[in-house]
């Protein structure tokens, strides 16, 4: 139980940190270049869920999952990357990057991932 309640801890203080007040930005110029650069990433596994690109990887030994929304979503064209990371338990760290000008769009998705992950955590304890 106590690793559970840790885990929680260290999840809520890393997803907290991730959703400042603007989203976060993923490393890569644009959701165009992040795309390009998992392409030619030889862990890099692809497949497409109701028309969005995920993409399953691995980084400095964490798993990560990239979605990028699908062309005529509002928020199109942005990329999420949500990285599996271990500190104090495990916890999943989101960045975002949004590219497209509706900047409302954008933060509903942000928050439509966010009910994702505490979703997940809830089943997954």
């Amino acid at each position: 139980m106590r690793a559970s309640v840790a885990s929680f801890v260290a999840f809520v203080a890393l997803w907290t940190n991730c959703f400042a007040a603007e989203p976060s930005s993923i490393e890569y110029p644009s959701v165009a270049a992040a795309l390009s650069a998992l392409t030619r990433d030889p862990a890099a596994h692809f497949e497409t869920q109701g028309g969005w690109t995920i993409v399953t990887t691995v980084e400095n030994g964490n798993h990560v999952i990239w979605s990028f929304v699908p062309p005529g979503h509002p928020a199109y064209p942005a990329a999420v990357k949500r990285t599996v990371v271990e500190k104090n338990g495990v916890a999943m760290k989101m960045n975002v990057l949004c590219s497209g000008h509706d900047k409302a769009a954008c933060d509903k998705l942000v928050e439509e991932f966010k009910v994702k992950i505490k979703q997940s955590l809830h089943h997954g304890a």
